[in-house]
């Protein structure tokens, strides 16, 4: 389940041969040909992948029992991955593109991939990882293709274009950061509200990019030469203001003027010919246009963002038609960014918010969708935090899509989610770090919401610590790592920008404030200071590791804040970390840290000796992209949230030191609070004719119930019994209950109603909780027979 031997074994690219014939040593290059000559040998099986040279993977000297492991044994005997990196998963797609034949390609925001699938939606394949190397990206702006089938990216993080056959082989890569004349500054970000500029379009023997930060078009040949430029930043004719999408033939140039709301139309040369459009929500009109694009026909079509639609126009920018409109249904649109259209004008419009790509016909009548939501439960997108509870099931912050995910203990199988909370508001922002009490209760830190939130291992909300109504409070910023000591149930933060650790009773009562430099929260690199630590773990006698990440090391501080020890400096040898985001602690005193940038796992003794490593810059098993977190399971195995592949790796080590795991279903203990009853009345009609009373009952947690029930007739004596009814409640779900009314009493109701209807009837419920706590509900209901 993991790879042996040379990184040429990880992908059999005909670029990648040429980059190891290119950068390894002789020696090196032989034993490679060796390994992939022997590639269909059981003992080393090989997974497939598109991905192109990384300069910043380290080309082996010698060979490596697994990624990153260098000379010595591989620390893991087998791997696995949690969660889909893409293979048709969207996450935030920005960017859409055709080629002569059909075939779609697809680049979103927070994949780091191109993805191509066939004009029915099938996925064929994809390439790309992230990163600054050949064939690598970060969140991606723009795609184009020329008549050759090539593909053209716009990397919009690293201010260049890339271009790759249709297969995904790197042919060229052009431009930098800056404003001179092939050089770019197209703005980037992973906050899905702030979408990476630039735009891409080939016609002919041109490249046209829109140069968003440098408010311009430049145009290229194929190969990135001959570069020529128009605009200037501006809302008068020819002018810009942040242009985002570009599309041309062999007679003009449509620009999407993102900012100043229009659309404008240019000769292949840069002269201007004419726009339209104004800012608004009516015909002609637009809110932001990101994305712009023609059929053979020569008619235009617009993806209107923050209005959530598609303008078509004619070939004189007049105004058609539109559709689409706010939502997730099929046809419905939220935050459309991109499109392209084919000859017979079927638009492909990139569905931001909905992680689609959406396919119109030439009048807006829906068609099909293609690709699958990373929204879906199960597809993690840039997980942060990690977890596992006594049992061994593990918890994952599924960050940016704002939940919390649950995953059977030994399978990895999904099992459940959490979205909703209590508190200052009833959902997490950007969830990260988790900590489980081993009592029963787990925190995790709602980062965006700037507080951490404290709910029982069921899910059930206890209380929250900060957040943006603690105004007397210590105040939290980006704090996104959270531990508690077992002994203790002190709860101890990382609040990353203020350079400090923060120190909490098991009341939730702040006790301790450590590290920064000054009373402004300055970071400091003296003893006990820190610069944005972002990692943070407990030992089993309360000692507290740091992962100090800014000053590139791990200090130890005892119970009390004393700093103990400390270790590592910036490097890439063994021992030495660059940015260290994640801490964790076996049962033998192993400490296990996230070298972030170095995209590795290295693991040390309590005393801070270097014992082992694994992982370097990739998107195959046991390879890692800049990972944020990391967790010891309660049987030894670790698991490593690779963000930016968008999963978490597992690995089962040679040597596992486990706690011992807790039997399924024994974490959380019940919570010993009384149970919490809902008790409603569907239908207060036909009761006699029906021969029963019926009732809605739901129990927070699970609960048994005895319920009785009796009618009476108003302004008369006396009343009846209904027949009681026990059962048990599962957790969450509601159970209908019928209380029967009895053969004799249903004649004595009849001829004491005559021809009246109306009746009270009075219900008690009683629950009895798992610890035996219970709760009584008491209700009078007006029904009728």
């Amino acid at each position: 389940m993991y790879f042996r031997g040379c990184p040429c074994v990880r992908a059999r690219t005909r670029a990648y041969a040429a980059f190891c014939a290119t950068h390894l040593p002789t020696a090196t290059l032989l034993l490679c040909i060796a390994v992939l000559a022997a590639i269909a040998a059981p003992t080393a099986p090989v997974a497939s992948a598109a991905e192109a040279p990384s300069p910043e993977a380290p080309a082996a000297a010698s060979v490596e029992a697994c990624p990153g492991s260098g000379p010595g044994p591989c620390p893991y005997a087998s791997a696995q991955i949690i969660g889909q990196r893409a293979e048709s998963v969207l996450r935030f797609p920005e960017a859409v593109a055709l080629d002569a034949q059909g075939n779609v390609y697809v680049a979103d925001q927070l994949g780091y991939v191109v993805q191509k699938f066939t004009a029915a939606g099938q996925f064929e394949t994809e390439w790309g990882s992230y990163g600054g190397g050949h064939g690598q990206f970060g969140p991606i702006g723009g795609l184009a293709t020329d008549a050759a089938g090539n593909v053209y990216v716009v990397d919009s993080s690293h201010n260049r274009i890339e271009k790759f056959s249709s297969d995904g082989e790197f042919i060229a890569a052009w431009g930098h950061t800056g404003g001179e004349l092939g050089q770019f500054r197209f703005y980037s970000s992973k906050n899905p509200t702030q979408p990476p500029g630039g735009g891409i379009a080939v016609a002919g023997e041109y490249v046209y990019v829109a140069d968003s930060g440098n408010n311009r078009i430049e145009r290229f040949n194929l190969q990135g030469g001959e570069p020529i430029e128009w605009g200037s930043y501006g809302n008068g004719p020819g002018h810009f203001s942040y242009p985002r999408g570009v599309v041309a033939n062999a007679t003009e140039v449509l620009v999407a003027d993102d900012d100043n709301s229009r659309i404008e139309k240019f000769t292949p040369e840069g002269v201007y010919q004419g726009s339209a459009g104004t800012h608004g929500t009516g015909p002609g009109q637009f809110g932001f246009p990101y994305g712009v694009s023609l059929d053979a026909a020569g008619d235009v079509y617009v993806a209107d963002d923050i209005n959530h639609r598609i303008v078509k126009l004619n070939p004189e920018l007049g105004y058609v038609s539109a559709w689409g409109g706010y939502g997730s249904k099929p046809g419905q649109l939220a935050f459309p960014r991109a499109l392209a259209a084919d000859p017979a004008g079927d638009t492909y419009v990139a569905d931001t918010a909905n992680d689609r790509i959406q396919v119109f016909d030439p009048n807006g009548d829906y068609l099909r969708t293609i690709g699958a939501s990373a929204r879906d439960l199960s597809v993690l997108t840039a997980p942060s935090g990690l977890a596992t509870d006594p049992t061994g099931r593990l918890l994952v912050s599924d960050t940016l899509d704002n939940r919390v995910e649950a995953y059977t203990a030994g399978s990895d199988a999904f099992e459940g989610a959490w979205s909703t909370t209590g508190g200052y508001t009833p959902g997490f922002a950007e969830p990260a770090g988790i900590a489980i009490d081993p009592h029963g209760s787990m925190y995790i830190a709602d980062t965006a919401h700037t507080r951490l939130v404290h709910l029982w291992g069921d899910g059930t909300y206890l209380s929250e610590i900060g957040g943006p109504a603690d105004y007397g409070g210590a105040g939290l910023s980006n704090a996104g790592a959270v531990a508690v000591a077992a002994g203790s149930g002190w709860v101890y933060v990382a609040d990353t920008n203020h350079n400090r650790i923060l120190a909490y009773g098991p009341e939730g009562a702040l006790r301790a404030k450590w590290g920064a430099h000054g009373a402004d929260g300055t970071a400091g690199s003296g003893s006990g200071q820190f610069n944005h630590p972002s990692g943070i773990a407990v030992d089993p006698s309360g000692d507290i590791y740091v992962a100090d990440t800014a000053n590139d090391r791990i200090v130890k501080l005892s119970p009390s804040g004393e700093a103990l020890t400390e270790w590592g400096a910036a490097g890439a040898a063994d021992g030495r970390f660059h940015a260290p985001t994640g801490v964790a602690l076996d049962a033998a005193g192993r400490v296990y840290v996230v070298d972030s940038e170095n995209n590795r796992v290295q693991v040390f003794d309590s005393s801070g000796r270097f014992l082992a490593k694994w992982g370097f810059r990739g998107v195959q098993l046991g390879e890692l992209s800049q990972p944020t977190a990391i967790a010891v399971g309660c049987a030894g195995d670790v698991y490593v949230a690779d963000t930016n592949n968008n999963r978490v790796e597992r690995f089962d080590l040679v040597s596992p030191a486990g706690v011992g795991c807790e039997p399924a279903g024994s974490w959380p203990p019940p919570l010993d609070v009384p149970p919490v009853l809902h008790v409603a009345l569907p239908r207060s009609t036909g009761v006699l004719a029906r021969r029963a009373l019926a009732l809605s009952v739901s129990c927070a947690r699970s609960c048994k119930i005895l319920v009785t029930a009796s009618l009476s007739i108003p302004g008369r004596r006396g009343s009846v019994g209904l027949v009681a009814a026990a059962r048990p409640l599962p957790a969450a779900l509601t159970g209908h209950v019928r209380l029967r009314v009895p053969p004799s009493t249903l004649q004595r109701l009849r001829r004491a109603l005559g021809r009246h209807t109306a009746m009270t009837a009075r219900v008690t419920v009683v629950a009895v909780g798992p610890t035996g706590r219970r709760t009584s509900v008491d209700s009078a209901y007006a029904v009728s027979r």
